[in-house]
């Protein structure tokens, strides 16, 4: 049997310990390193791979009639950009050459989509933004809705997906009135280009409108960012009001048409369910600058006048109906002028 040489294992142990040490070493001074030489760079690189407490914009609530027609409701509209340094550096002469032979067609399409402005006034728009290396140019500068939006990605690149051909575009929360300018005071409006409400019903019942923001976490993984959601965002309360839509829109046009007639310049007009009170058509309507009549202010609501004649009605009516006068008194007013008090 061959005897156990001890000398030269220990050697061989001696070596392993010295290199897992040196190895070890290595680590301790590559951690350093990027704690503190390298901590910026690293911290830039997380926070594009990384981003917490992304905020998820809940779906504002509807308002509705009387009879569940809608009188306003929320609905996605978009801006389209393009960012003209997407793809590999390296692969520039193959990106010009693909905007080459597709221009004329994307401008082309463009035009029939927008037929305001000219393919030679987005073609030359186009060569401006490239030529600049844009990341994010506006193509076209009001917002459109899904249909104009689809219609849009189906022309050449701007088919193509963000990170190869640079189409993108943001999403907003556009308020949608189907009756238009019917009982607009009354339903109220947001301002534009945020969730934030003006007047009306709108701003009244905003905190039940607006809904209860979410909350998610964006991830990268294998190249393609991931939105992981912790609290989902509360949808908005719908709002039924005592609206009626048919009655409305005959009290409108009515007091419209009184007003034309007596060259008047403010009408307004309640209509109320004697029974339970509820109001079912509210009408405020003022000439403009330009001699129409339009809904710019709830006089109704805001603004203090005296009942006037519409009141002596109710006074009558319960003077009759109490017995303190009848319709056979006769009250001497002579000159028609009296002191009072």
């Amino acid at each position: 049997m061959k005897e156990f040489d001890s000398k030269k294992i220990l050697k061989r142990y001696q070596f392993i310990t010295w290199l897992f040490v040196v190895v070890g070493i290595l680590i301790i001074l590559s951690a350093i390193r990027i704690m503190t030489i390298e901590k910026n760079k690293w911290v830039q690189l997380s926070n594009t791979l990384e981003k917490d407490s992304v905020v998820l914009k809940p779906v504002r609530g509807s308002i509705l009639s009387c009879d569940g027609e809608v009188l306003a409701n929320s609905m996605p509209r978009y801006k389209i950009y393009m960012d003209f340094m997407v793809g590999d550096p390296k692969d520039i002469k193959k990106r010009d050459s693909l905007w080459a032979a597709n221009i004329d067609k994307i401008c082309i399409g463009l035009n029939r989509i927008f037929p305001s402005e000219s393919a030679d006034s987005f073609k030359f728009r186009f060569a401006k933004a490239r030529k600049a290396d844009l990341r994010h140019w506006e193509i076209w500068h009001e917002r459109i809705d899904y249909n104009t939006l689809k219609a849009v990605m189906k022309l050449p690149i701007l088919c193509l997906s963000s990170n190869k051909g640079g189409f993108h575009y943001e999403v907003f929360n556009a308020r949608n009135h189907p009756f238009q300018t019917l009982a607009s005071r009354t339903i109220g409006d947001l301002y534009a280009g945020k969730d934030s409400a003006r007047f009306g019903i709108e701003l009244s019942y905003d905190s039940l409108l607006r809904g209860i923001d979410g909350y998610s976490k964006r991830r990268k993984v294998m190249d393609r960012f991931l939105d992981i959601i912790d609290v989902p965002a509360t949808a908005g309360a719908d709002i039924v009001t005592t609206i009626d839509v048919n009655m409305q829109d005959v009290a409108e046009k009515a007091v419209e048409d009184k007003l034309i007639e007596l060259n008047a310049n403010i009408g307004i007009a309640i209509l109320m369910e004697c029974k339970t009170g509820d109001v079912k058509a509210i009408v405020n309507l003022a000439k403009g600058p330009d001699g129409r009549y339009r809904e710019d202010k709830n006089y109704a609501v805001s603004s203090l006048y005296e009942p006037g004649s519409v009141f002596k009605t109710a006074s009558f009516m319960v003077a009759l109906d109490d017995a303190v006068c009848d319709t056979n008194e006769v009250v001497e007013t002579g000159c028609g002028i009296v002191d009072m008090y």
